[in-house]
C-alpha cells in the first residue's frame, strides 16, 4: 500500500478526526473512501470521461489565506491565494484575498499598487459584482495607507540635512543639485505616487457620489493627497529650493481629479488653494542680524521677497542661491559682533528704502 500523502501540499501527516482524515499542514480533508483510494498501489485504468472536483481543495486554501491575512503574514496569505487560483482560477474570494495579499507585500521600492488593481478588478467580475464596493473600499484604503506612508518616509529628513550641509560647505551653488541626486527615498517615492493615485482612478463617479462610506474615504484621500503634497515641497526646503510652479499646477489637476464625483457639499473638503510652494526656510542674515524672525524689520524684507523677489526668474534663482550660502554663512558667522553691527547697519538703511515703497512693517506671514 501507498503511505497517504495529502493530494494539495504533499505531506504525509495526516490525522484521522471526527470520521474524516485532516492534513495537518494544508488542512484539508478526505473522507475515508478517499484515503482508501489513495493508498492503492499500482495504478488504475478508468474508462470514460472523468471530471476531477478540487472546489473544496479550494475554499480551503482560501481559509488558510484568510487566516493568514488576520495574522498580517502578507507572504503567507499571497502563497495561499495563488495556489488556490492554480486550483480554481474563477473563484472571486482567491482574488480578493490576493489583491489585500499584495498590499501587505508592499514596500517603498514597490507598493504592489498595480497587483492590487488587477486583482481587484477579477474579484468584481467573478463575482458578479457583489464584491465591488469591498473592492473599492480596499483601493481608497490603500490609496490613502499609502500616501500617508510616503509622506512620514518625507518628513524623516535627518540625513539628508547633514548631507546637504556637508554640500554647502563643499560647493554651496551646487549643493541643491548634489543633495537631491543622493535623495534615493525621495526619487523612489515621486515614481511610485503617480501609480497610488490610479487606486482613486479605478472607484467610479458614481460611487463616490451615492455611497456614504466611498464619499468619506475620497474626501480623506482628497486631504492626505495635500498633505503629502506639502511635504514633498518640505522635502526640498531641506536643500534650498522648492518645487516649481509646473508642479503645484500638476499637483492641483490631481487634486481636482480625485475630488471628481463628491457631491457639491463635499466639494470644499480641501480647496487646490492649500498647495503651495513655501519658501525654504527663514531670512537667516536678516534673523541672525535681528535677533527674530517676526520682527518689523524681518517682516518687511519678508514681504520683499515674496511680493518681488519671487515674481521674477532672476529673483527666485537670488532666493535660491541665499538659501543655499546663508546658513552654512550664518553658522560660522552670525554670532561675530562685528557681522551683527555691520550688517545690522546695512540692513537697516534697505529695510528703509522698503518701507518707503510701501513694503509695511506690520506682523506678516509668508506667503509661500
Amino acid at each position: 500500500m501507498k503511505a497517504l500523502q495529502c493530494e494539495m501540499c504533499g505531506s504525509q501527516d495526516l490525522v484521522k478526526d471526527s470520521g474524516v482524515f485532516v492534513c495537518q499542514s494544508c488542512g484539508t480533508k478526505y473522507s475515508v473512501e478517499e484515503a482508501k483510494k489513495m493508498m492503492i498501489e499500482g495504478t488504475v485504468d478508468v474508462k470514460g470521461t472523468v471530471k476531477v472536483d478540487k472546489s473544496q481543495d479550494a475554499k480551503n486554501l482560501v481559509q488558510l489565506a484568510k487566516d493568514a491575512i488576520e495574522s498580517v503574514n502578507g507572504e503567507e496569505a499571497y502563497s495561499y491565494a495563488n495556489r488556490a487560483l492554480e486550483t480554481d482560477p474563477s473563484n472571486a474570494d482567491a482574488w480578493f484575498i490576493k489583491m489585500k495579499a499584495a498590499g501587505l507585500i508592499a514596500t517603498l521600492g514597490d507598493l504592489k499598487v498595480l497587483d492590487v488593481i488587477n486583482a481587484g478588478k477579477k474579484a468584481i467580475e467573478l463575482s458578479n459584482k457583489e464584491l465591488e464596493k469591498e473592492v473599492y473600499v480596499y483601493y481608497l484604503t490603500k490609496c490613502l495607507n499609502d500616501l500617508q506612508f510616503c509622506m512620514t518616509q518625507l518628513q524623516d529628513t535627518q540625513t539628508m540635512k547633514e548631507l546637504y550641509e556637508a554640500n554647502c560647505q563643499l560647493s554651496p551653488f551646487s549643493a541643491t543639485e548634489k543633495t537631491l541626486q543622493c535623495d534615493s527615498v525621495l526619487g523612489m517615492i515621486l515614481i511610485q505616487v503617480d501609480t497610488v493615485v490610479k487606486l482613486r482612478a479605478m472607484v467610479p463617479e458614481s460611487f463616490v457620489s451615492s455611497d456614504e462610506d466611498i464619499t468619506h474615504l475620497v474626501g480623506e484621500v482628497a486631504k492626505q493627497w495635500v498633505y503629502y503634497t506639502n511635504a514633498v515641497n518640505s522635502r526640498f526646503n531641506v536643500y534650498g529650493t522648492n518645487i516649481n510652479d509646473e508642479t503645484v499646477a500638476k499637483y492641483r489637476e490631481v487634486l481636482s481629479d480625485i475630488k471628481k464625483g463628491l457631491p457639491e457639499e463635499k466639494q470644499d473638503v480641501i480647496g487646490e488653494e492649500a498647495i503651495s510652494n513655501p519658501s525654504s526656510g527663514p531670512c537667516y542674515v536678516a534673523t541672525a542680524v535681528y535677533g527674530s524672525y517676526d520682527c518689523p524689520e524681518v517682516w518687511t524684507l519678508r514681504r520683499f521677497r515674496d511680493f518681488t523677489l519671487n515674481e521674477t526668474w532672476y529673483g527666485r534663482l537670488f532666493i535660491r542661491v541665499y538659501y543655499a550660502i546663508s546658513p552654512t554663512f550664518v553658522k560660522h558667522f552670525g554670532n561675530v559682533k562685528v557681522f551683527k553691527s555691520q550688517g545690522k547697519r546695512i540692513l537697516d538703511k534697505w529695510v528703509v528704502r522698503l518701507n518707503n515703497k510701501g513694503y509695511t512693517n506690520t506682523p506678516y506671514k509668508d506667503k509661500y
